[in-house]
């Protein structure tokens, strides 16, 4: 909002529509003219038996709000050189004097003014038709409506600044009025690149063992355009997607792993038990062997689960294993197996001619999965059943259909699929 007179014209309309519905008048207009002004009171509005006047005296910043709405992208200013507190709304209380006055007779002051009082206490919240400040304006938005007390002192002094003689007053006080920002500064560059830093832990008992740090794998899809994307994901989430399709190796970040060490991946059943599999020799990745010389710091272990694996979609750990130290295990790190989505024909994915889009998956559980279009998420329907609009369903775990929502808006949408909690990669993206 830019314009205070807003909040005078519809505390204006509350007292109008008050005077000329009021019980004192059978319910109907009072038997006597009646002007309701928001002008100085030394300006008469002239024409009418009785004026009602709510004059704005006094406006003064909203103390509790006055640093609620800082943001970082504030902070450079935005164009054409404005401060950064130009881009936070300017948080306001407004402070109203109520009084009445008639030609001739004080019945018809006292009445109005009583009305006008009994319509602000019905009123303690006051919608107004402008929106809530940016970034996310919801519209209307409100204000409340408070009387307050000043002492006689300070109304007389009041009065007498306005070079009048002293009414019957009420004193009133609006708040919050928000005067907004016309825009906002441009949204922050992208994240480029993450730095982790982490504080050093004591040192193992043995250095010569293997100490896991953590998984990574380097995610390479393709974008509407075509562009590709490529991204570093650590802790990795990989799927068992066929084997001739590339980019779900991932690497088991280490020190002093050795060639003939085994791997083992750890799952959890509800009640916290923990059952350890050794996937050594289905996930690890051959490299070229032997080493001429071996690394000082470890041999590097590749894996990747494979295409037939029945390790379903969720959150796992690895620890390592070395058959040489019988009882020894390294710490665990974390690793998640994810649904995958065949992104053949992609990126873009275009429905039938009844409206039905077709995409083949893994990995996809009868319980546990969400299928979504951009930020929409579709209902889940039995396997095999026809989708209705905003519905979806798995054949098989291995073949999705679903149909869009009828009020999504045209474009290319993103398919996103998750299972037990884990997003596959992004592979297509629905036209609507």
């Amino acid at each position: 909002m830019h314009d205070l007179s807003i909040v005078t014209d519809t505390l204006r309309t509350i007292l109008t529509g008050a005077i000329n519905a009021s019980p004192v008048f059978g319910g109907g207009p009072p038997p006597f003219s009646v002007a309701v002004s928001g002008q100085h009171p030394e300006t008469p509005a002239g024409g009418s038996d009785c004026e009602l006047n709510l004059y704005l005296f006094h406006i003064a910043p909203d103390k509790f709000l006055a640093n609620s709405f800082w943001t970082q992208a504030a902070q450079s200013g935005g164009s054409g050189g404005k401060q950064p507190v130009a881009f936070e709304p300017l948080c306001l209380d407004l402070w109203y004097m109520l009084s009445a006055r008639a030609q001739s007779s004080y019945v018809q002051e006292q009445q109005v003014l009583g009305i006008a009082m009994q319509a602000f206490h019905e009123h303690a919240t006051v919608k107004l038709p402008t929106p809530t400040p940016l970034p996310s304006p919801v519209a209307p938005s409100e204000v409340t409506l408070t009387l307050e007390t000043p002492t006689f002192d300070e109304l007389s002094r009041l009065w007498q600044g306005l070079g009048l003689p002293l009414r019957t007053t009420a004193q009133y006080r609006v708040t919050v009025v928000f005067l907004t920002p016309p825009d906002l500064p441009p949204p922050a560059p992208p994240v480029t690149s993450v730095n982790l830093v982490s504080a050093p832990t004591d040192p193992p008992a043995d250095p010569s063992l293997p100490r896991l740090l953590s998984t990574r794998r380097t995610v390479n899809y393709v974008l509407p355009g075509p562009a590709n994307k490529i991204f570093q994901q650590s802790p990795a989430s990989t799927a068992p997607a066929p084997a001739g399709v590339g980019g779900q190796v991932f690497e088991l970040d280490a020190l002093m792993l050795a060639d003939t060490d085994h791997v083992r991946l750890v799952s959890y059943d509800s009640n916290g038990v923990a059952t350890e599999t050794d996937v050594t020799a289905t996930w690890k990745v051959p490299l070229t062997l032997p080493y001429p010389t071996p690394p000082a710091r470890g041999v590097p272990f590749l894996l990747r689960p494979p295409a037939g694996t029945a390790t379903p979609a969720g959150r796992y750990e690895l620890v390592v294993t070395r058959p040489s130290e019988p009882g020894w295990r390294s710490n665990a790190v974390p690793i998640s197996i994810a649904p995958w989505i065949d992104p053949s024909g992609g990126p873009l994915l275009t429905a039938s001619g009844a409206g039905i889009y077709t995409f083949a998956v893994r990995n996809v559980a009868t319980s546990g999965a969400s299928l979504r279009l951009g930020t929409v998420e579709l209902t889940r329907i039995a396997s095999g059943a026809t989708p209705d609009p905003g519905e979806w369903q798995c054949s098989g775990g291995s073949l999705i259909t679903f149909a869009a929502p009828e009020n999504l808006p045209a474009g290319n949408h993103q398919i996103g699929l998750r299972v037990a909690d884990v997003e596959a990669d992004p592979a297509l993206w629905a036209v609507v």
